[in-house]
């Protein structure tokens, strides 16, 4: 994947889950992909990977999770 569509598929990704801020981070020379959740009740809390299929499964897996607060 060029870098052009690595920046697109990131812009998507953006888009279809605001409920998180999702970027990459580099660390020497490792580039991981990084999606935090941004909003009470966004699932998964935290996605660090170096795919971004793999980002995406997981962000879209947290959509369907039958997951219910403790509190309620």
């Amino acid at each position: 994947m060029s870098d052009n569509d690595t920046d697109d598929e990131i812009i998507l990704l953006r888009a279809e889950f605001p409920g998180h801020r999702i970027g990459t981070e580099t660390i020497v020379d490792r580039i991981r992909y990084v999606a935090r959740r941004q909003r009470d009740g966004a699932r998964p809390h935290t996605v660090i990977t170096r795919d971004l299929s793999e980002l995406r499964a997981a962000l879209e897996a947290g959509r369907t999770s039958d997951h219910r607060p403790l509190n309620g």
